[in-house]
């Protein structure tokens, strides 16, 4: 398609595609999925699997003064005697907390280790601590008061567990070894694994031995005889977790990335301490001892926890990958559970049997309800939940690393909770609409609903107060100033001994603020090269049919406010010269784009084109005069806006130079001997000169190089010999062709003897 500036141009304009509309127009932000309610802040509330919020289990933390005082950073056990008393094992100090049921907790002995990973109490309710990296069993009768029961070559004790006869087993680390322990001092070696740590242990109803172990992520079930049998052979490295509920399932958890080897650091001295026991060992060589994040480094060390037994190796910086399986009595596994963000450090079943999940990082408390299907009890302000275990009761008591802390989970639903949603990002300063939302409400329960708004991205002092509450959920204008960030929160009641109420979904309507183009880069393509369109065009989304009045959750980055773009190829076509340009709108506004030009030595600039669509242009220019040209462009969204509310954008070109005027060549032949030697000499008005060939007789050209070597100037000389000639007239030619593809020639004619 032609048009003319003001100067005579020919444009060639390529085809743009027409695009839906988009305009500045109301955008609804919702949240009604476990998804979107899984990124706000729970407390007192749950994300239910069907994806609603409800009240939650009351969330209790534990008074332990010690606790406060030490800062432990991890607490890595936890164990219940009968009487309902709670022990948890810590690290970095190798402490042991006591917290009797219903009274404060106190420091209950220290084991001068720098960790305690396991602990149990048999049947009479005496306590067992597994410590590393010493690798020790004590047995502890009361307040500072306990002894050495066990210790073994290993230096890591990973887990304890009593069979259902009383007899302690423990789990070690850098054998593999399971030991079983019948008195004080003697072990004898229960099952040797092919595993460099076993890290998990359980007993199943039949008495059988469930382990874990970290390299290949096996489970093994053992016999009372010590005969063992690989029930799972998980794809993941290190099976951390298991449990057995009344029906038999077993339910474990595996972490570590697929294929990851654990990579142990350089041997270290062995602590000082009193003489081991040497039990029956395997003739297996002893790998090198590993390392325990956060402790075998000091005790200011780096808070990073990792479930892994031998911890991460070296580089891997993301979260490693977790799953959770059911195990059905017929040996049948299902995946229950996975993440490829959060790790599960813990599990446990609740009273009703169901396996509860203590996550990282944020520290999560959730039960899984089915395949994928989780309920969101609790968001701990702590990094992980690293401990788990059932109290007496209805009890549920949850440790925390990051730092450490001890949480009841008291079975009775809170009587309020509060939900704090994630900040929804306008990109730009908004208008708030309407908020509205949709939840049941049982008689005497309420849901009450407020916002704030900001400027940054984390609410800080600097944003509103909250608003007051909102009365209607079939929608009320949100009362929040106008900002760029916007945040709800809900708050769940119900009456004493009454139903939860549920929040299903809320909305928040928004209109913003019309934004100006963004032009990115503008390229000139070398000179002769456009685009040729091939004859189809790709078939437009159907959501690009529909009517787009109003944006429902759009995405956080700019939206598309270009036409899509045809299928195309590159050719060569002398004298025309091309532009492209990337061109984005914030709010997704189609883009319209003049363009003008103006020459090095002028000051005003001259119309191109008009109400481009795309961004490409092309244009022959043979019809300027050669020199140094500049083109602008100028970006508007007038297509998407109403009058006098669109927004424009411009961006001017680097310099090109346009020549299309070709070299001029003098040619000449003088004899040289019995030879001829040809001398010629090259000029271009712009420059520089590229190449020059010659051919004698309308024959081959061949390149010639210039006198001086290099072709790098607007002027240029040749000289070359032509030998071995036959007798007659003879014609050479001398082609000379410029930087900008121009060509010129020029030729002399010659007799030879």
């Amino acid at each position: 398609m032609a048009s003319r500036a003001a100067v005579p141009l020919i444009a060639l304009v390529l085809l743009a595609i027409p695009a839906a509309t988009f305009a500045v127009s109301p955008v609804l932000w919702t949240l009604e999925t476990f998804e979107d309610f899984e990124k706000g802040k729970p407390d007192g509330a749950a994300v239910a699997a069907g994806g609603e919020l409800i009240l939650a289990p009351a969330l209790r933390p534990l008074k332990i003064a010690a606790l406060e005082q030490t800062s432990e950073p991890f607490l890595w056990s936890q164990t219940v005697d009968g009487k309902g008393t709670l022990y948890i094992g810590g690290g970095n100090g190798g402490r042991i907390y006591r917290v009797p049921r219903g009274a404060a907790g106190s420091l209950y002995y220290e084991t001068g280790d720098l960790a305690v990973h396991a602990l149990a109490v048999d049947k009479s309710d005496v306590l067992y601590a597994a410590t590393s990296p010493q690798g020790k069993i004590y047995r502890i009768t009361g307040e500072a008061k306990g002894e050495v029961f066990y210790a073994p070559e290993d230096r890591y004790i990973w887990a304890l567990a009593f069979s259902p006869k009383g007899e302690l087993y423990a789990a070690t680390g850098e054998r593999g070894i399971i030991y079983k322990i019948p008195a004080k001092g003697k072990a004898d070696v229960f099952f040797d694994s092919e595993e460099f740590h076993v890290v998990s242990l359980t007993f199943d109803q039949g008495g059988n031995l469930l382990a874990g172990t970290d390299g290949k992520g096996l489970l093994y079930r053992i016999a009372p005889d010590g005969r063992a049998t690989v029930l799972y052979d998980s794809r993941l490295r290190e099976v951390n977790a298991v449990v057995v509920d009344p029906k038999g399932v077993i339910y474990a958890a595996a972490i570590g990335q697929e294929g990851e080897i654990s990579v142990p650091p350089p041997p270290q001295p062995q602590p000082p301490g009193p003489e081991r026991e040497t039990p029956p060992t395997s003739n297996r060589p002893v790998p090198p001892p590993v390392v325990i994040p956060g402790i075998e480094s000091g005790t200011t060390a780096t808070v990073t926890v990792t479930a892994s037994a031998a911890g991460p190796p070296s580089g891997v910086s993301s979260l490693p990958r977790s799953e959770v399986y059911r195990i059905d009595p017929d040996g049948t596994v299902t995946t229950l559970w996975s993440s490829q963000s959060e790790v599960v450090y813990s599990l446990a079943l609740d009273p009703s049997g169901r396996p509860v999940a203590g996550t990282g990082e944020p520290g999560r408390v959730r039960v899984l309800v089915g395949a994928q299907q989780s309920t969101l009890l609790a968001k701990l302000p702590e990094s992980q939940v690293t401990s788990l275990i059932s109290g007496q009761g209805q009890q549920m008591f949850a440790a925390s690393s990051n730092v450490g802390r001890v949480y009841m989970l008291d079975p009775a639903t809170g009587e309020t909770g509060t939900y704090l949603s994630p900040t929804c990002d306008a990109q730009t300063i908004s208008k708030w609409g309407r908020i509205s939302w949709r939840a049941s409400v049982p008689t005497g329960a309420r849901v009450e609903v407020a916002s704030r708004t900001g400027n940054s991205s984390i609410p800080d002092s600097t944003w509103s107060d909250w608003s007051s509450i909102y009365t209607n959920p079939d929608g009320s204008a949100v009362s929040s100033p106008s900002a760029r960030f916007l945040q709800w929160r809900a708050r769940l009641a119900r009456p004493g001994g009454g139903a939860s109420p549920s929040l299903l979904a809320v909305s928040v309507a928004y209109l913003p603020s019309n934004l100006p183009p963004i032009l990115k880069r503008i390229s000139v393509e070398p000179p002769g090269i456009v685009r040729e369109r091939l004859p189809y065009a790709a078939e437009p989304d159907a959501q690009e049919l529909a009517f787009t009045g109003i944006r429902v959750n759009p995405d956080t980055g700019a939206l598309t406010s270009q036409p899509p773009q045809l299928s195309e190829k590159r050719i060569f076509v002398r004298g025309m010269r091309a532009l492209d340009w990337d061109a984005e709108d914030p709010n997704g506004d189609v883009l319209s784009f003049d363009l003008a030009f103006k020459s090095e030595s002028e000051s005003s600039w001259k119309p191109l084109a008009k109400a481009l669509r795309d961004s490409y242009f092309g244009f022959d220019s043979t019809q300027l005069p050669d020199g140094l040209y500049r083109v602008r462009v100028d970006a508007t969204d007038a297509p998407s806006n109403p009058a006098g509310q669109a927004k424009t954008a411009s961006q001017t070109s680097d310099p090109f130079l346009v020549d299309n005027t070709p070299p001029t060549v003098q040619v000449t032949a003088r004899k040289a001997g019995k030879d001829m030697m040809v001398e010629a000499s090259a000029t271009d008005t712009l420059g520089p000169i590229a190449r020059a060939e010659y051919s004698l007789d309308a024959g081959r050209f061949v390149p010639v190089a210039p006198i001086d070597g290099v072709s790098d100037s607007r002027a240029e000389s040749y000289s070359f010999s032509l030998v071995s000639l036959r007798a007659g007239e003879h014609t050479v030619i001398v082609k000379v062709t410029d930087l900008l593809g121009n060509t010129g020639a020029g030729k002399a004619t010659f007799t030879s003897d």
